[in-house]
């Protein structure tokens, strides 16, 4: 045991493995469903700030899930930490494009002068 409380960090098993893979393409999935709903359900006008908050938000669930899971960030190939980057990128990049008063209407607030 660390000083900090956790165990030291093992060697998957081979099962463990494709376990985890099996879990990163169903939330890779899973990541996809909620920016697709936005893009069909969201009026355009706020469909930019409402990615960037979805995409945010899973990427703080992501983030939660892979730091409560003990994923290994040095990992080869694709972890959750990977995909809560991308998401995290997504969100940064779609809140940046978005306009102001766009952001300020999905909190049902209007812009004054």
């Amino acid at each position: 045991m660390s000083v900090f409380g956790h165990e030291p960090r093992r060697h998957a098993k081979p099962s463990e493995v494709e376990n985890s893979r099996v879990r990163l393409r169903v939330l890779f999935i899973l990541g996809a469903l909620p920016a697709a709903a936005v893009a069909l359900l969201v009026p355009a006008a706020i469909a930019m700030p409402t990615a960037s908050l979805v995409s945010m938000l899973l990427a703080a669930c992501v983030a939660t899930y892979a730091y409560r899971a003990r994923v290994n960030y040095h990992a080869k190939g694709l972890t959750f930490w990977d995909l809560a980057g991308m998401l995290a990128f997504i969100g940064i990049s779609a809140g940046a494009m978005s306009e102001p008063a766009a952001a300020l209407e999905l909190f049902g607030m209007t812009a004054t002068k």
